[in-house]
């Protein structure tokens, strides 16, 4: 991981990797000698390829941010799990197992995965980052939707479920209006893959005595034994 700093005597930018933190250096611009200051994931740190400009989002599997992916030269919405959640091993599992059925998923109406890695310690993912706002802001600004326009997105997220569900056996497990996003057109993008668990899978990946889901949308199956649900819980959410 790189960081990005300001030199105390002549305010001059400096790139170095994270790893010399601590370390003192002869500043390029003017000579005179300085620490590397120890700096926290944020705007100016350069994580695996992708250069942090500005923090966009948190959630309960991390933070979003708006990132250049330096490689491509275009913008991604780049999500980091938390350090200290990193450190666990069950949460670092949920991270890397999001990040494997985004990249299974191909449809219009589901965020698309870019890249994903791990950089001194820190596990990220990239993912096409979508101009617009989340359905929960443009129904706090402007009220509930009217019935057509809301039929017209229901119809879509449904068909973005029922791939998932019907090529992959996936789940999305938390469906809500801050997990759909609407792009400047007014397409709805389905992302927060995280909650998600394959049928499929021979390893059932779970939270020992956690609730996962966001109870005012959760079906009351999925409170009952979350283990057994099926598409019919994303349905009903």
């Amino acid at each position: 991981m790189l960081i990005r700093f300001s030199c105390v005597h002549c305010q001059g930018s400096l790139e170095v990797e994270s790893t010399a933190v601590g370390a003192q250096v002869a500043c390029p611009h003017c000579g005179k000698p300085i620490t590397i200051p120890k700096q926290g994931i944020g705007p100016g740190a350069t994580i695996g390829g992708f250069h942090i400009e500005r923090k966009l989002a948190a959630g309960g599997m991390g933070e979003i941010y708006i990132a250049r992916q330096l490689s491509m030269d275009r913008t991604v919405a780049l999500k980091i799990l938390p350090q200290h959640l990193g450190m666990q091993q069950e949460m670092s599992d949920r991270f890397l197992h999001e990040l494997r059925l985004l990249a299974r998923l191909e449809h219009p109406n589901i965020v698309t995965a870019h890249d994903a890695g791990e950089d001194a310690g820190i596990l990220y993912f990239a993912m096409a980052y979508i101009q617009g706002e989340s359905l929960a802001a443009r129904i706090k600004r402007e009220g509930y939707l009217a019935e057509q326009p809301a039929l017209a997105l229901t119809r879509k997220l449904a068909s973005a479920l029922a791939y998932a569900w019907n090529e992959h056996q996936l789940l999305h497990r938390d469906i809500k209006p801050s997990n759909i996003l609407l792009d400047k057109t007014g397409e709805p993008k389905l992302v927060d893959f995280g909650l998600a668990k394959s049928v499929s899978a021979q390893a059932v990946l779970t939270l020992s005595s956690t609730l996962l889901g966001t109870p005012n949308y959760m079906s009351p199956e999925q409170f009952e034994d979350s283990a057994k649900v099926d598409v019919r819980a994303d349905m009903y959410s």
